[in-house]
């Protein structure tokens, strides 16, 4: 009896291609948003562990210089609030941002983080 050594076919290696190449895509698309995220999640902490007893406008000023140096180009400093939680203040981070993924087919990416200031 003769074997035969078989592989993928010619359809099949197209279809695996396509899927692959929608999801390099759909990465390629979300990626970036997720990488500024990082940078103004990384800003937050860094500012909340310096804060000591500035109020909201000097954090806030505070912010925006870091993500300007960081180009951060979808970050207002309205994203960021001074939450005192019983005994503990926090600088927290909320904010949306809605990109064009395909045609008329958009996503929405909701980012929150809180950071605990530090008092002298």
């Amino acid at each position: 009896m003769h074997s035969r050594q078989r592989g993928i076919s010619f359809i099949a290696f197209l279809i695996v291609l396509a899927v692959g190449g929608f999801f390099l895509y759909l990465g390629m698309r979300i990626g970036p948003t997720y990488l500024e995220y990082w940078t103004i999640r990384t800003a937050v902490n860094e500012v909340a562990a310096e804060a000591g007893t500035a109020d909201i406008a000097e954090l806030r000023r505070a912010m925006d210089r870091r993500m300007t140096i960081d180009y951060a180009g979808s970050f207002r400093p309205e994203f960021i609030r001074v939450v005192r939680e019983g005994d503990q203040i926090n600088l927290v981070l909320h904010y949306e941002i809605r990109r064009p993924l395909i045609h008329n087919l958009d996503f929405v990416a909701r980012f929150d983080h809180s950071a605990p200031i530090r008092q002298p």
